[in-house]
């Protein structure tokens, strides 16, 4: 979820994943609800409306980035961004801190360069593409592979 896809390919699987992921977090909530109204006693209940709310509340911000995701797929806009340094990507290691600019809004971002070796990434004052929807235009995304002329 958090590994930043960029090319359709990355994405499209990502949706896959995550639309699996949630369909699953939401079958556990519905199994839960539907088990506490069966459930004995006040304990269980209390139990299965909480592993209810736990599977609801990790398939909210999924939802959000399957929606994020999306529309950065199906909706792409390019701009040139720049990169500025190196960053620390949740549960993925060192990446690339960038910057773009949309109508007039500077927007900061942290990018995994992975599969492209960081030696051949210009850091800083690399130009490349970032893909962004419209609707998200923070959450834009670096495309190593695209370096701008």
């Amino acid at each position: 979820m958090l590994c930043l896809a960029v090319t359709d390919q990355e994405l499209l699987t990502g949706q896959v994943v995550k639309i699996i992921f949630v369909s699953l977090l939401l079958f556990g909530t519905g199994y839960n609800l539907r088990q506490t109204f069966r459930a004995a006693g006040g304990q269980r209940r209390l139990t299965r409306i909480g592993l209810a709310l736990f599977f609801l509340l990790l398939a909210l911000p999924v939802a959000r980035w399957i929606l994020i995701e999306g529309s950065i797929l199906h909706a792409p806009v390019y701009v040139t961004g720049t990169t500025t340094g190196y960053c620390q990507a949740f549960a993925r290691g060192k990446a690339i801190t960038f910057e773009y600019e949309v109508k007039g809004r500077t927007y900061r971002n942290c990018n995994t360069y992975h599969p492209i070796p960081v030696d051949s990434i210009i850091v800083p004052g690399g130009k490349y593409y970032v893909r962004l929807s419209p609707r998200y235009q923070d959450k834009g995304r670096m495309d190593f592979h695209r370096k701008v002329n």
